[in-house]
């Protein structure tokens, strides 16, 4: 550990507890990852089934393994002592890093037969289903089964079913986005986390977000008012919505709705159920409630260590499954949310960002009637990588002041809050030097951005 610097090492150190590293570009977050998880096996009552990595793609998994095994190889061959360097690379074989969706799916193969039992479905998946991974075939699937749906029971939903037809993919995101967070359909009712919430919103933002992109009449009444606190305010009438409507949209009873995407979901998980058809959403809704009411299945898959990667593209469920296969709170998450770029896979910015509450909160509702989680939450200890190898300062402090820049002239800007969750970086790179040019241009149409950027590159 001799190369790391001061924060990398720390991290590579400490080894117990529930850890949040702020991982910018080019800190060397790889190296780290690799020196602590080296570091961990190099306790004798740790062994590599005690710890588990988890990751988003297999590409990274991939180098993952590589880096750690490589570094446990070169470890070996240092050793003098022939038991020690067997060790070594006993342990280089056994490492576990894995995709949250292989490691989702391990669970939902082992246990195949019981995945419908949550839901009070008596169609069996089997041991032989698997992810399919194209979203076309996916998007084909649902439109199929919702013609048939609605075909057979179109008679039951009014409106609701005719606006689903036209929008068949509208209601798939929907479905997606609940899986998502955990939120799940029982034979009756619903199941989840803040499942109320999150089902039925809040009317009264969702009154202040519409009067505010309804005109500017609208937006100028609820200029300055608390969002949180807001009740149903006056809205004029004119160029913006009118208030009837306004009050419609947002305070409208949707508990048909609500029934109507019940049933559909809890249709849709039966018919994938009994075809055998496995998506990234339903193999981690399935691992998860699979962990949340089997002890069996939750001793089977629990480990002393977890380490996620990429942790700022992590939702809700994710979270969820990853405090119940911890037998311990060592829990290691590693990313940057000002890198969170996957909003279309439902992700949660929050597990990053308010990562002490969330776990808080989550460990309270997942042990709401028997223990699932056997440990308090410690205070989280936030270690930051704040060493950049790859870019000039010139250019981590323009990308720094880029989050301090508004989406646009209406949006508030908490300055205070961005300045307590950004963690500032400084350039280690010497071989760049001063030699780097900041340079603002700008196209008439987006085909242009390749050409013109390849003009500058060239000048």
């Amino acid at each position: 550990m001799s190369d790391l610097n001061p924060s990398q090492k720390r991290i590579a150190e400490t080894t117990e507890g529930m850890i949040v590293v702020d991982a910018g570009p080019g800190t060397g977050k790889t190296k780290t990852i690799t020196e602590r998880y080296v570091s961990m096996l190099s306790k004798p009552d740790v062994s590599p089934r005690d710890v588990l990595m988890l990751t988003f793609t297999r590409n990274a998994a991939q180098e993952m393994t590589e880096r750690i095994t490589a570094a446990m190889m070169g470890l070996a061959e240092k050793e003098k002592n022939e038991q020690a360097k067997k060790d070594w690379l006993s342990k280089s074989k056994l490492l576990q890093a894995k995709t949250f969706d292989s490691f989702c799916l391990s669970i939902v193969k082992e246990s195949a037969e019981e995945v419908g039992e949550f839901f009070g479905i008596k169609h069996k998946l089997t041991r032989s289903a698997s992810i399919q991974a194209n979203q076309t075939m996916n998007d084909q699937y649902f439109r199929k089964f919702l013609e048939g749906f609605l075909n057979d029971r179109m008679g039951d939903y009014g409106e609701y079913a005719v606006i689903a037809s036209q929008y068949p993919m509208d209601v798939f995101d929907l479905l997606s986005k609940l899986m998502s967070k955990g939120i799940v359909p029982l034979k009756k009712g619903w199941f989840g986390y803040n499942v109320e919430r999150e089902l039925f919103g809040d009317p009264d933002l969702v009154f202040v977000k519409i009067a505010c992109d309804g005109g500017k009449k609208a937006a100028s009444k609820l200029k300055g008012k608390d969002v949180n606190s807001v009740q149903r305010l006056p809205v004029p009438v004119g160029d913006g919505i009118s208030e009837e409507d306004l009050n419609e949209a947002a305070f409208h009873d949707r508990t048909g709705l609500i029934d109507f995407v019940h049933d559909v979901y809890h249709a849709y998980i039966s018919r994938s159920i009994a075809d055998n058809n496995l998506t990234y959403g339903l193999t981690s809704v399935f691992a998860f409630t699979l962990l949340y009411s089997k002890e069996s299945v939750r001793q089977r898959n629990s480990y002393r260590y977890v380490m996620i990667d990429e942790f700022q593209d992590t939702n809700s469920n994710q979270l969820m499954i990853a405090l119940m296969i911890l037998k311990e709170p060592n829990l290691c998450v590693v990313g940057d949310w000002k890198q969170g770029i996957y909003g279309f896979r439902y992700v949660s910015i929050e597990n990053i960002v308010d990562f002490e509450n969330r776990v808080t909160g989550l460990r309270r509702f997942l042990n709401d009637d028997i223990v699932r989680i056997p440990f308090s939450i410690p205070e989280p200890l936030r270690l930051p990588l704040d060493l950049n190898y790859r870019s000039s300062q010139q250019i981590i402090d323009k990308a720094f002041e880029s989050l301090y820049i508004k989406g646009n002239k209406s949006e508030p800007l908490d300055t205070a809050k961005l300045d307590s969750i950004v963690t500032r970086i400084t350039s280690k790179n010497k071989a760049i030097g001063d030699d780097t040019r900041i340079e603002f241009i700008g196209v008439d149409d987006i085909t242009e951005e390749a050409s013109a950027v390849a003009a500058c590159i060239r000048r």
